[in-house]
């Protein structure tokens, strides 16, 4: 007598094929391919019965809905985590634990937050140009308005939103020590830190963006061979090296202990935004760092 397979559960089925599907979104390294998917390669990976999968999903458009909602919903990498370098706030703290001698003095405090500022945003700068799972996360804003439906469309965006929304308390939280710890405040009431963070946020994931645009051209231009008709455009090649040192070579600005040190472009755009927000506290008494 044949024994009858076991059958999987709808919801296995159902994780198996949306897990499976954000594999390859991520291996094709842009959202923009998930309409390309064919399904039975899904099915494939995620190694469950056609029939199944079908029963599931009876149209491809149906799964790529659901395939979209999980990559910005629970199946994002930023579903439970910010969209920044997860070491940021040990970081920050090591810099103030360090130099607290410099919070006796104004131009101290000045030059310690700059260094914050300095080393932090350079750090999630490149973590976010270096990151397949932010990419991915970017791709699928940029393609909102393609999704097949305006139901599904709603949910993508809700998700996506609540991913940043998460990225903006925690950045909101972080600044609130820096804040405290070096005394800094509004140069205006009516500008808050949540101003302070979305202004800065998108600022730092627009140059990323633009440094994949530009490494992405490089890594292609490098891989040409000679007589290629792409490798004949040595113009265009020149201006994206030309963006690549705008964007990557060190330029210098403020130092710790004064003179100048390395700056990114992307950390010294920060850095004026920061300025423009906030200023020193001329009455601030550093904390006692007795205290546990």
């Amino acid at each position: 007598m044949t024994t009858r397979p076991e059958r999987v559960p709808a919801q296995e089925i159902r994780q198996r094929m949306l897990d499976a599907g954000r594999d390859l979104a991520l291996e094709a390294g842009a959202a923009l391919t998930i309409e390309h998917l064919r399904l039975e390669e899904v099915i494939q990976r995620a190694r469950v019965p056609r029939s199944s999968a079908y029963r599931v999903w009876p149209y491809k458009e149906d799964y790529t809905d659901d395939l979209l909602c999980y990559l910005a919903g629970a199946g994002s990498w930023f579903s439970d985590r910010a969209v920044l370098s997860p070491e940021t706030s040990a970081v920050v703290w090591q810099l103030i634990t360090d130099n607290r001698q410099l919070l006796a003095t104004t131009e101290g405090r000045q030059a310690l937050l700059r260094e914050v500022v300095r080393v932090t945003a350079d750090r999630n700068y490149r973590a976010l140009s270096d990151s397949l799972q932010w990419r991915l996360h970017m791709a699928l804003v940029a393609t909102l308005g393609s999704t097949r439906t305006g139901a599904a469309r709603r949910k993508i965006a809700a998700a996506l939103e609540a991913a940043q929304s998460r990225s903006r308390e925690v950045m909101v939280a972080l600044f609130g020590i820096v804040a405290t710890e070096l005394g800094l405040r509004p140069r205006d009431p009516a500008l808050t830190v949540e101003h302070l963070q979305l202004a800065g946020g998108l600022l730092i994931q627009s140059m990323a963006l633009r440094n994949v645009q530009v490494q992405t051209a490089l890594a292609d231009k490098d891989a040409d061979s000679p007589g290629d008709p792409a490798a004949e455009d040595g113009q265009a090649h020149d201006a994206i090296r030309h963006v690549d040192r705008l964007l990557n070579s060190p330029v210098p600005g403020p130092g710790l202990h004064g003179g100048t040190a390395p700056w990114s472009l992307a950390a010294l755009g920060y850095l004026g935004m920061v300025e423009a927000f906030v200023e020193l506290d001329p009455h601030f008494v550093p904390p006692d760092p007795a205290r546990p």
